[in-house]
């Protein structure tokens, strides 16, 4: 995806997060492993703004910080990033984590959430999930190439 040139102007008055840049900053934080908190560091942000901004919650970015989120987009950042946060203790993942993972990740925290009422179906979700867990893990143990 290019970004287009409206958005790296930063003679602009404003940074507006429209579907197109909220989907390439979203697609560049993830491309660099990044999780919210570790980008919202770097750019001296809470990561809740981030993701505020990535779900279209906040459209507008401050003047203070939109030539920072620019030269990020634009990639500027990005040797700096690798090297201030690619220690995994420092926040940042050690690679990209896949979009349907994050989503089936965010689908089991709604689960977990709407069972409030019901703990006993709480208890069972989550057994499954660690049982899931352990099972995939597992199999990687066994044949950690994943070859056949």
């Amino acid at each position: 995806m290019t970004i287009s040139k409206k958005y790296l102007d930063l003679s602009a008055d404003t940074l507006v997060f429209d579907k197109q840049l909220r989907t390439e900053l979203r697609r560049h934080r993830q491309s660099l492993g990044l999780s919210y908190s570790a980008l919202g560091r770097f750019l001296g942000l809470h990561g809740s703004t981030i993701q505020k901004w990535e779900n279209g919650i906040i459209r507008r970015c401050s003047l203070h910080h939109r030539e920072n989120v620019t030269r990020f987009l634009r990639g500027e950042y990005d040797a700096d990033i690798q090297a201030k946060l690619g220690d995994p203790r420092r926040g940042a993942y050690l690679c990209p984590i896949s979009a349907s993972a994050i989503e089936c990740v965010k689908r089991l925290a709604n689960c977990y959430h709407l069972l409030e009422p019901r703990p006993d179906l709480r208890s069972v979700l989550l057994e499954a999930a660690l049982k899931a867990a352990n099972e995939a893990l597992q199999a990687l143990a066994r044949n950690p190439s994943g070859s056949q």
